[in-house]
């Protein structure tokens, strides 16, 4: 093959190898169990081998009390996980608390902190939050 029909075969190879790669059976690398992730707020990650995804939707409270400040209580976050694209699951952590969970099919799904923390000085940015979660396994 010479010219026009050596591009068209090789033209032709890689639209093929492309076509089988866009049907590739392969899941989505995400964390690994026992693995911290960082999420930001409107982002997603995939479920450790699987492709589930969770999707930090929102806050719905963060009442933490401020760096700098003294408080009476030590407040607490509130977030809202969307999973699947419809299940919501809420999870609240108080500072000193132990971690949030809730078990979603065969993962547990942990709340480990919310970024940043609130300082007196300074407002709280509603876009700029990043929770760290944590995926195990629910079987006993």
């Amino acid at each position: 093959m010479t010219g026009p029909s050596r591009v068209r075969a090789i033209l032709l190879a890689a639209f093929a190898a492309a076509a089988c790669g866009a049907q590739s059976t392969e899941r989505p690398t995400g964390p690994k169990l026992g693995e911290n992730v960082l999420v930001r707020i409107d982002s997603a990650v995939h479920l450790p081998a699987d492709t589930t995804t969770v999707r930090f939707t929102q806050v719905t409270s963060d009442s933490r009390c401020p760096s700098g400040a003294q408080c009476v209580w030590a407040g607490e976050a509130t977030i809202v996980l969307t999973v699947g694209g419809a299940q919501q699951v809420t999870l609240r952590l108080a500072p000193g608390s132990p971690e949030s969970t809730a078990v979603v099919g065969m993962f547990k799904i942990s709340f480990v902190d919310l970024a940043p923390y609130p300082q007196v000085e300074k407002p709280r940015a509603k876009g700029g939050y990043v929770a760290t979660l944590r995926f195990d396994s629910a079987a006993p």
